[in-house]
């Protein structure tokens, strides 16, 4: 790809970000672009530039209150305020249970937690809302490999990198071969 190229391309997901703030339209045909973008990402570079818009798209909820409870959960979280981050991911999925962010967060407090079960769950209810969702799969990976089932772990994270070809927990796994 060449260096215009490659400004274009930025510039265009730059403007899907702008552009892409209602989560009814960023949740259809705006994402959709963006997975495809980041499944043929050309560099590991290029796809961590998709990866953070489709991220800011998966943050956004619609709903201004729910997305400032977000982010006091995610001040939470990195303060290591566990419990109390739960405590405002519990709120957020209770006024918004079709929110896949709200239980991907809550599914990334347990596994910091070691509450790996409870982590799970929630993955699974975020992959029902977007099954596309690589941070779950790639954590649910990571839960499989901690719980010494490698093959369920393998098998996780060969269909995140469907979705993100350029995971970095693809590297907890030395024996995949490219996908």
């Amino acid at each position: 790809m060449s260096p215009n190229s490659m400004i274009k391309q930025t510039f265009f997901i730059i403007l899907l970000s702008v552009m892409a703030y209602s989560p009814t339209y960023a949740g259809s045909k705006i994402l959709d672009s963006l997975f495809m973008d980041l499944k043929h990402a050309s560099s590991e570079q290029q796809a961590r530039k998709l990866e953070q818009v489709i991220w800011k798209q998966w943050m956004q909820s619609g709903d201004d209150a729910i997305d400032e409870l977000m982010q006091e959960a995610m001040q939470k979280r990195r303060s290591y305020d566990f419990n109390g981050a739960i405590e405002v991911l519990n709120k957020v999925i209770k006024k918004k249970p079709d929110y896949a962010e709200g239980w991907n967060q809550r599914a990334t407090v347990y596994f910091h937690q070691e509450k790996y079960d409870k982590s799970l769950i929630d993955i699974a209810k975020t992959l029902e809302l977007e099954p596309r969702h690589f941070g779950s799969l790639a954590g649910r990976a990571v839960i499989r490999l901690r719980q010494n089932k490698p093959a369920l772990a393998m098998q996780n994270i060969i269909h995140a990198l469907k979705f993100n070809p350029y995971l970095k927990e693809k590297n907890f796994f030395p024996n995949l071969t490219q996908v």
